[in-house]
């Protein structure tokens, strides 16, 4: 390689075009394109994610978690013999299927103000309600966790672009990013505890980029406390003998689940299996389930609409068993999952937060059930992705169209589902897809040339020892 000396009014352009196209970035995708579909969309299929922005900023919530999580808390005190889920999911047909740990984060929220919380969707105590309060702090760290990221990654990938006079400017566009990320602002709007998990997992992934492993197993387990197939992340780290993640997250599914054990019974966790076999049986038709259960089902709707219900989510009504429904799906699960567990991260991935990424979504999609908010995890990922992929053209361009199909809530597709062309309901399961691809062939890429823009012998010197060290200092 010919040597050149470093360039700082290079480095600056470099800098400020990143800062610069994000800015554009938002302003196109948030602004333009939510713009034309109101205008190109006849009522009712003018909802835009800027709606759900909006009311997020007016704490307006609704009681999706909270309201079925409510009921099952009130069953499991008043009625502790009876078994939980046989009573509230299979009987009272209410959704509530979270493990008995997840009645936690219900019974905290009691404790600090009862009177305040909105367990229905006209919710007429005092405002704002706590639910809406936490889920503001949660969104917050999000956007947090997503901005220093960032950082971290241009950092340690891209130094000649990590510029800091330009990191509040770039802080400024994270924010209004995280604002108009239809799966984060959507879980808040229907007040969805994926608020919490989507602020965890971001900062899992920031700990773990900036080296703090222990800290990362500790948040991720407390997410496997609420959504059990997350604990598959425990097992990838066993794989990878990433000991200090796996110690803490296990420790803190081991404390949380003899907790519930103690609080609810062992016969309550038995009843929760019969759940997690029916849902995996059966999935849901409705359309926010962006998974490869949701688009068959909604392809077999067409045949049979009242049986698979595509527009709406009938209470107690889920679609019937299909086998060849069941069977692939459990067999584009288990390549999911197979594919992230068992495929060893390159020179390109030392510190390994490809593959976490990988892992985590992975895990998302794999769900039979994967509601739109619950993608809101993709929001850091694509921070990290965009650090690896400046000056790639190729790269961004799959990168953003990606993330426009996942960030943009598009009603009018529903207008396609009573044909075969109802495919286009799961624009988000696409980006979703498009996201791992990329994910995928980062991780398997060969190590990093040195950042274009002229660097000398120094600067790659530089750049070889941020590499080998955390993104952040710790």
């Amino acid at each position: 390689m010919s040597e050149m000396p470093f360039d700082p009014q290079q480095a600056s352009k470099a800098s400020s075009t990143l800062t610069w196209g994000l800015l554009a970035f938002l302003c196109l995708n948030a602004f333009a394109l939510n713009g034309l579909l109101w205008i190109a969309s006849p009522e009712p299929y003018k909802d835009t994610v800027l709606r759900q922005s909006w009311n997020l900023l007016k704490g307006v919530s609704g009681d999706d978690s909270w309201g079925a999580m409510d009921v099952a808390l009130d069953s499991a005190v008043d009625t502790p013999d009876v078994p939980l889920y046989t009573k509230v999911f299979f009987t009272e047909q209410f959704r509530f299927q979270y493990p008995p740990s997840a009645m936690f984060a219900l019974a905290a929220m009691r404790a600090v103000a009862p009177e305040r919380i909105q367990i229905n969707d006209v919710y007429d105590g005092p405002w704002p309600a706590i639910n809406a309060s936490v889920g503001w702090v949660f969104i917050a760290l999000t956007a947090l966790s997503v901005a220093l990221l960032l950082e971290a990654t241009l950092r340690h990938t891209q130094p000649h672009v990590h510029r800091q006079p330009l990191m509040v400017l770039r802080a400024a566009v994270v924010i209004g990013l995280t604002l108009t990320f239809y799966p984060a602002v959507k879980a808040f709007t229907l007040g969805q505890i994926q608020v919490w998990i989507n602020a965890l997992f971001a900062l899992g992934l920031l700990a773990w980029a900036t080296g703090w492993k222990a800290s990362s197993g500790m948040l991720i387990g407390t997410i496997a406390l609420i959504k059990p197939h997350y604990g598959l992340i425990l097992l990838w780290a066993g794989l990878r003998r990433e000991w200090r993640f796996a110690t803490a997250c296990a420790a803190i599914i081991g404390v949380g689940l003899a907790a519930a054990v103690a609080m609810f019974g062992v016969a309550n966790h038995v009843d929760y299996l019969r759940v997690l076999s029916f849902l995996s049986q059966h999935g849901e038709a409705y359309f926010p389930n962006q998974s490869v259960n949701g688009l068959l089902n909604r392809l077999m709707s067409i045949a049979d609409p009242q049986l698979f219900v595509s527009l709406d989510l009938p209470a107690g009504k889920f679609p019937p068993f299909t086998p060849w429904i069941y069977g692939v799906t459990l067999i584009s699960s288990m390549a999911l999952l197979i594919a992230a567990l068992l495929r060893r991260r390159g020179a390109s991935d030392r510190d390994g937060v490809i593959d976490f990424s990988i892992i985590a979504l992975s895990c998302t999609m794999a769900s039979p059930i994967a509601w739109e908010h619950h993608y809101g995890i993709t929001l850091p990922i694509y921070a990290v992705l965009l650090a690896g992929a400046i000056g790639d053209r190729s790269r961004l361009a799959w990168l953003a169209a990606s993330y426009v199909l996942v960030s943009t809530f598009v009603p009018v597709t529903n207008l396609l589902a009573a044909n075969v062309l109802n495919i286009f309901q799961s624009l988000l399961f696409a980006g979703a897809i498009i996201l791992l691809v990329l994910l995928h062939r980062r991780l398997g890429a060969a190590a990093p040339e040195s950042p274009a823009g002229g660097l000398g012998r120094g600067d790659e010197k530089s750049i070889t020892e941020a590499r080998r060290q955390p993104a952040f200092s710790t």
